[in-house]
């Protein structure tokens, strides 16, 4: 892969910018690995992130605790069993990136190869994967699918409010309309025709093997009608999911190719493993190392607290701020090299190779799996592709690289650490 237009981009900053600070600097720091894991683990602290984006968010998986998140948290398992990640990839991920691949064929230039931006490319096909996910049915239709992913764009942007750099208030609203045009014209059909499928189970007309693996369905079944409005429960989960399922890999995987691009100019000799899958699954998990969804995760105590760690307190009530980035290098649990990326790092369980990334204890992601695949390193099971080595492969098979004329370019629109445009190019197309 060329350097050329790489080495114009500064490395991102580790520092959150200084109106992200300023807020962060409310709440106590923490930014231990080992305070960070117990706290996460520990039922004495509850969430305290998304207060802002909770019109959009609130009552989803990631902001409920206790006996309701553990409840629902069961429910939506069976979307991750192994059979159903396989399924997604054979039905949904990799038709997806054969279709973009091949329509990027018709765009070909005058020099015979094939350009493109890896970052709107990414969301486009992106959106119709998790639209899958979560039970939106048609999204392969052109004109549909453009405004599905307008309305996502705009949930994504609510969700994260609390980083956004725009007029909150403004942000927050396009959300609170999107979600609303998004039930009325996408979920709300999607779950009435789910709805008719769970009758006809249970009449016997039906298997369950029948029945689609999706959010919808599973939640269908579960005797979610969405009845409630547009506040329900369900609706607000079907929100999580089209944006997690979005914008997990659309910020990680421009990561991936930016730091295989700088290993391969210095360590030659593995630009031959561009294809081979625990190699780029390696350089994927060592990437979601270094780079977090978001500037740091917010906890409340639920009573007064001190750390079996360190003996650190908390009072009741009080928010804190976890700091993964710093967590995750730990000098003692990662190497010396910590601020490095390398895809050869050692291997190890505890912790885990992306460190806290998906967090951990109860809250550990439930998409984690979706994300970077099953291994037999790390899950003893039979491996599975996950989104950003399978769409990784695909690139990689038609000789991605980035585009040596025009240099990355970095979000701006809010301080998550991710790219706005990455244009790149070609070679085997």
């Amino acid at each position: 892969m060329s350097t050329a237009a790489s080495s114009t981009l500064e490395q991102p900053p580790q520092q959150a910018p200084q109106s992200v600070a300023e807020f962060l600097c409310q709440f106590p720091r923490v930014d231990t690995f080992a305070e960070i894991d117990e706290i996460l683990r520990s039922t004495d602290f509850h969430q305290g992130s998304h207060f802002e984006s909770r019109p959009v968010y609130g009552g989803s998986l990631v902001v409920i605790d206790g006996r309701e998140h553990r409840q629902r948290r069961r429910t939506l398992m069976a979307m991750f069993s192994h059979n159903a990640l396989k399924r997604n990839e054979r039905d949904s991920l990799l038709p997806a990136i054969a279709r973009v691949l091949e329509a990027l064929k018709a765009a070909r230039g005058q020099d015979g190869r094939v350009r493109t931006d890896l970052v709107p490319m990414l969301r486009g096909f992106l959106i119709g994967v998790s639209a899958s996910v979560t039970g939106v049915d048609g999204a392969d239709e052109p004109s549909r699918r453009a405004r599905l992913q307008a309305l996502v764009a705009k949930l994504e942007a609510a969700s994260g409010v609390e980083w956004s750099t725009r007029n909150h208030a403004e942000v927050l609203e396009e959300g609170i309309v999107a979600r609303r045009e998004l039930i009325r014209d996408f979920l709300q059909p999607a779950q009435d025709r789910r709805r008719a499928l769970v009758r006809r189970l249970k009449a016997g007309e039906l298997q369950k093997s029948d029945l689609p693996i999706d959010l919808l369905s599973v939640l269908a079944q579960d005797g979610e009608d969405g009845s409630d409005g547009e506040d329900a429960y369900v609706w607000r989960e079907c929100a999580l999911f089209l944006v997690a399922g979005t914008q997990t890999t659309s910020h990680a995987l421009p990561h991936v190719l930016w730091h295989l691009d700088q290993w391969w100019a210095a360590h030659p000799e593995d630009r031959a493993r561009a294809n081979d899958i625990e190699f780029l699954r390696a350089a994927a998990i060592e990437s979601l190392r270094l780079h977090q969804p978001v500037p740091a995760l917010l906890r409340i105590a639920t009573k007064d607290v001190t750390l079996k760690c360190n003996g650190r307190s908390f009072r009741k009530g009080e928010r804190i701020a976890l700091f993964f980035s710093a967590a995750n290098r730990d000098v003692s649990l990662f190497g010396q090299d910590v601020e490095q990326f390398n895809p050869h790092r050692p291997f190890s369980r505890k912790p885990p190779p992306w460190g806290l990334t998906f967090g951990a204890g109860v809250h550990t992601c439930i998409g984690r799996a979706l994300v970077t695949g099953l291994s037999r390193s790390y899950d003893d099971t039979d491996p599975t592709l996950g989104t950003i080595v399978g769409v990784l492969n695909a690139l990689y098979k038609a000789g991605a690289e980035l585009d040596p004329a025009i240099s990355p370019r970095r979000n701006t629109d809010s301080h998550h650490d991710a790219f706005a445009s990455m244009p790149i190019v070609f070679s085997k197309l």
